[in-house]
């Protein structure tokens, strides 16, 4: 670098801009496609706004190859006053920082959905088919085995198809080999007989061990010196806290890579679970699907394209409490829930009234997810069209294709009995024409002999008595082919024909001796039953065509009975899905109305705050009806699968709708970030095109006394607006906090108070003897008391914290729900409203102060046009202030419960160790004594450590909201600034270069974009019934 250079300034644009052509302060392009309602169209223009940023950036930070000492330049320049180095500020502040924050801003967000069901849902298949691949989601082999959680995204690399597989840490690994240990060996250290069975502890204890230790045996299990030698083991060791990666070109290949790591196939015998070989001892290989956390998928579906991801969630309460955590962390900043149950079961067991237990829809209240489900009935395939049709009515609606369809049963009959009648008269022509056949051979072997015999003397012609043809005499008859006797089915009588043929062999064979047929005769008779067997093989001829008629309409019948049948199948599946459908809307919002009810019962219930409208709720709730066997049939990878037979085409499997579903989830999403994006890109370029225009708005007439004036109250005004903004930000904060005390923290104590009334009882409920007839009366096995304990309360389905908790969160979900679904989007509306009346309040005063000295409106308008930006801006942060409040709030609502879990861990641990004789009592007892003693205090623990947490978010996010509020009168004191005090720029020849170089390069990225934006508008036909985008080709 040259140091005897003062200031070296950034690479000279020579490009001129024609500001005639367009005026590029407005951006009206930009502002017109900020208000487009179509992702797609959106995101066109983000994209192409990523690229103006880069440009703007790339004017001030330069490129490594560029010899520009940025740092000395800058440093020269700040030695200048604010007032003279405005463009220097104005640029590193407007460009350079919001740059990289807009750029961030230009992500997509990620909508995880987690998909929920019980063992045969269907789950992997619908997941399958919604991807639209034939097998690609692994499933475990060993259903009663904890399955990790399948992570499914898009996959934006080159190779079709990647995998990657983490694995859970040594510590994670070392807790569960203990848990395991506990539940498969007992107090004698014997291994237990429940060992072989995987629907026990110990079963699935054992299936862990066997994978990842082949070669242990039970025996081996009551030596083990210590868990850390197993987690020691090499093979073992060298998984634990890494992962892995698969990538493949081919579907089916990468699928059986996949499922080798994550399939509980019994690898230790060689043997599928089932089978009856005996153990190949060679086969010896560990696998290693117990130290799994979690299992990415990447694939490149469309349904995926445009954010969404699928996550397969097993359950939480795994015995490892890395899985746990993972499926926990999942459940919790999960966007929606997919919850996916067989047609013939989803309404009979009142799928969506139960919704898989009340701790699961108690905690959708919470986490703002009432509306964020979506049922899927899977197997619509399955169906009784009988049963279906009595119990839907469908008898009449169907009565004329059963109808048309007996009608076509009929018909068909009745052609079959034809066609068997002309089977039979075939037959019986054939067998004339072979007749006359034989008796052809036989007389063109008479005309051989009197040819040969001619010079012999007709006296000496002695046939001999009942002459019959041998040897050279008669050639054998000719066999029959395959025509002849395709439709022989029976034997049947000679015809007359054949009869009459007889009779004329006959005369060759009489006793008497006659004199031989003379050569005329011989003729005549060839030429007699060459006549009678060509008539033979017309009739029969008559009788094929016959025949084929008979059997294209047989043919014809069964195709139409076919789609008859299919139609009726498509009805009654079709007819089904509406019924089911419906009753599941109003099922679920049954649910929230007797929950609501059941609330309402509490005194300090607020009925205010959760009304709710059923029928709305109803209404709301998506519900597909699928059959992704149907989908793949019809898509022509169902191998054996004939389910799809029974649809009229692939859109009443309902798979497309879902995956149109898939794509529609992002949309709400994909819109917000586009028009937050260019939202605020329109106000960066706004503020540069009047930093960077030539024009000087002040009058030249201005004396220096009316530009101090105009300086000071602009000052003045500036002050007022920073104030206002800070007043309005800090009075939405306190109504916040007001908010919480009167919905959430006068809730609280009496709320622990009757949980912790409640919480002997409780405990006395886990303790009872089991109750074969009634298990909801509650008790245990010993086995089952200790698994529980071994992994602190929770053990799907059991989950004790919950239980305790429940009565506590119960009375407080209410006003939460209420807290961040009602109140808190009401406040901070309310707070962007007020915001932006400060600011137009402010751009008023101005205005009334600076047309004396302004050379006409221009400045002003462009001001304006800045002011509608900023309420834009104020309106985002809103919206993001309550974004990151809900998401905090998510983790918070959970600690109600993992709070208790944490006052109870040492009781848990003392349960789990308990060894010998009577160690169940004593287990019992040591529960229900520290229940007792503690639950007044761990029950005020808990609401007092949500409450903490909460007055700590809300610190933060009143620091946050200031931050914003003072960059948003920063931002708007640079525009005033930019267009009122600009003419107070000192003859400073090196800065006005620099100046002058900057502004041609902003100018030239402002004239291109306003212009690569038009253009995208361009391509674009909005049809004004439907708002649907039709794209048109532009050349």
């Amino acid at each position: 670098m040259a140091a005897s250079r003062d200031v070296v300034a950034p690479p000279v644009y020579s490009a001129t801009v024609d500001q005639s052509s367009f005026n590029v302060h407005k951006q009206l392009s930009l502002q017109r496609l900020a208000k487009h309602t179509h992702p797609d169209v959106l995101e066109r223009g983000l994209t192409v706004g990523v690229e103006i940023l880069d440009q703007l950036k790339g004017l001030i930070v330069p490129q490594p190859d560029n010899n520009v000492d940025v740092e000395h330049w800058t440093k020269r320049i700040g030695q200048w006053s604010y007032t003279l180095t405005l463009f220097y500020i104005l640029v590193l502040t407007v460009i350079a920082f919001p740059a990289d924050d807009l750029r961030a801003g230009s992500t997509k967000s990620k909508i995880v959905i987690g998909v929920l069901g019980n063992t045969g849902a269907g789950k992997s298949s619908l997941i399958n088919a919604l991807l639209d691949e034939q097998c690609l989601v692994p499933t475990n082999g060993y259903r009663a085995c904890t399955a990790a959680v399948t992570h499914i995204t898009y996959n934006h690399k080159a190779i079709p198809y990647r995998a990657e597989i983490e694995y859970i840490d040594e510590l994670a690994w070392s807790q569960e080999l203990s848990i395991l240990l506990r539940d498969l060996v007992d107090d004698d250290g014997n291994v237990s007989t429940e060992a072989a069975n995987l629907t026990t502890d110990a079963g699935v204890a054992w299936a862990k061990f066997k994978a990842v230790y082949p070669t242990l045996s039970k025996e081996d299990l009551a030596k083990i010196p210590s868990v850390e030698s197993l987690v020691g083991e090499k093979n073992v060791s060298r998984l634990l806290g890494g992962s892995c990666e698969i990538e493949d070109t081919n579907a089916a290949t990468f699928y059986q890579r996949l499922q080798k790591l994550v399939d509980s196939k019994d690898r230790s015998t060689g043997r599928k679970k089932g089978a009856n070989t005996e153990p190949k001892q060679a086969a010896k290989e560990p696998a290693y699907w117990p130290l799994i956390k979690v299992v990415k998928i990447y694939v490149k579906s469309p349904a995926l394209k445009t954010g969404l991801s699928l996550v397969d969630l097993p359950g939480v309460g795994d015995s490892n409490a890395a899985r746990s955590a993972v499926a926990e962390t999942y459940m919790r900043d999960a966007t929606g829930f997919w919850v996916v149950a067989p047609i013939n079961r989803a309404v009979d067991d009142k799928t969506a009234q139960s919704l898989l237990g009340q701790s699961f829809k108690r905690q959708l209240r919470l986490d703002e997810g009432v509306g964020s489900v979506t049922f899927i009935c899977s197997k619509t395939d399955h169906i009784s069209v009988r049963e279906t049709q009595e119990s839907l009515g469908l008898e009449d609606k169907l009565l004329p294709l059963h109808e048309r369809y007996e009608e076509l049963v009929r018909d068909e009959e009745a052609l079959n009995t034809e066609l068997q009648t002309l089977i039979e008269a075939k037959a019986v022509h054939n067998d004339v024409a072979n007749g006359f056949d034989d008796e052809l051979e036989s007389w063109q072997a008479r005309l051989q002999d009197f040819q040969a015999s001619q010079e012999t003397c007709a006296s000496e012609f002695k046939p001999s008595p009942k002459r019959k043809a041998t040897g050279l005499d008669q050639p054998p008859k000719r066999q029959r082919t395959s025509s002849d006797e395709e439709d022989l089915d029976n034997k049947h009588e000679p015809s007359d024909s054949t009869t009459q043929s007889n009779k004329v062999g006959d005369k060759c064979e009489d006793d008497v001796v006659t004199e031989p047929p003379t050569f005329e005769e011989i003729n005549s008779k060839i030429a007699e039953f060459h006549a009678a067997k060509k008539e033979a093989r017309k009739s029969i001829s008559g009788l094929k065509e016959k025949m084929k008629g008979i059997r294209k309409q047989v043919d014809d019948i069964k195709t139409e009975l076919k789609e008859i049948n299919s139609e009726i199948i498509s009805e009654c599946i079709s007819e089904r899905n509406i019924v089911v459908k419906g009753t599941i809307q109003q099922d679920y919002a049954l649910g929230m109305k007797y929950d609501d009810q059941d609330l309402a019962e509490d005194d300090q219930y607020d009925t205010k705050v959760a009304s709710r409208d059923y029928d709305e709720v109803a209404r709301a709730l998506p519900v597909f009806c699928v059959s992704a066997s149907g989908y793949q049939y019809l898509k022509g990878r169902s191998g054996k699968d004939k389910a799809g037979s029974q649809f009229r085409n692939i859109e009443d499997t309902e798979i497309p709708m879902l995956q149109a579903h898939c794509i529609k989830l992002t949309e709400v999403g994909r819109i917000a970030d586009s028009h937050r994006f260019l939202n605020s890109l329109s106000q960066l370029l706004g503020s540069l095109a009047m930093w960077a225009s030539d024009e000087d708005f002040v009058s030249s007439g201005t004396t220096k006394e009316q530009r101090a004036t105009l300086e000071l109250r602009l000052a003045k005004a500036m002050v007022g607006l920073r104030d206002g903004l800070l007043k309005t930000a800090k009075g939405a904060v306190t109504e916040v906090q007001e908010a919480l005390t009167e919905l959430i923290f006068k809730k609280h104590e009496p709320a622990a108070q009757a949980a912790a009334f409640e919480a002997n009882s409780t405990a006395l409920h886990w303790s009872r003897p089991i109750d074969k007839d009634d298990r909801a009366r509650g008790g245990y096995r010993w086995n089952t008391y200790r698994a529980i304990c071994s992994r602190y309360g929770v053990k799907q389905p059991h989950d004790w914290n919950d239980a305790l908790a429940g009565p506590m969160v119960k009375r407080i979900a209410p006003g939460w729900e209420g807290m961040f679904t009602q109140r808190l989007p009401s406040i901070l509306t309310v707070f962007a409203r007020r915001a932006f009346e400060v600011v137009k309040q402010c751009h008023e005063e101005i205005d009334r102060e600076a047309r004396g000295v302004l050379v006409g409106n221009a400045g002003l308008e462009m001001l304006q046009d800045q002011i509608g930006g900023y309420g834009v801006v104020l309106e985002t942060h809103a919206r993001d202030v309550r974004r990151l409040i809900s998401s905090a709030q998510k983790e918070l609502n959970r600690k109600y419960v993992s709070v208790i879990q944490a006052h109870l861990r040492t009781t848990y641990v003392a349960c789990a160790s308990e060894r010998g004789h009577q160690s169940f009592a004593r287990m019992k007892s040591i529960m229900e004594k520290a229940i007792e003693q503690r639950r007044f205090v761990m029950f005020d623990a808990s609401v007092r450590s949500v409450r903490k947490q909460l007055e700590s978010m809300l610190r933060e996010q009143n620091q946050s909201m200031a931050i914003r509020m003072e960059e948003v009168s920063q931002a708007i004191r640079r525009d005033y600034y930019a267009v009122l005090v600009r003419g107070n720029v000192p003859n400073a020849e090196e800065l006005r270069r620099c100046r002058e170089i900057m502004r041609r390069g902003v100018m030239k990225v402002l004239g291109t974009s306003d212009k690569v934006f038009q253009e995208i508008l361009e391509k674009t036909d909005l049809d004004s019934s439907n708002n649907d985008v039709v794209m048109r080709d532009v050349t």
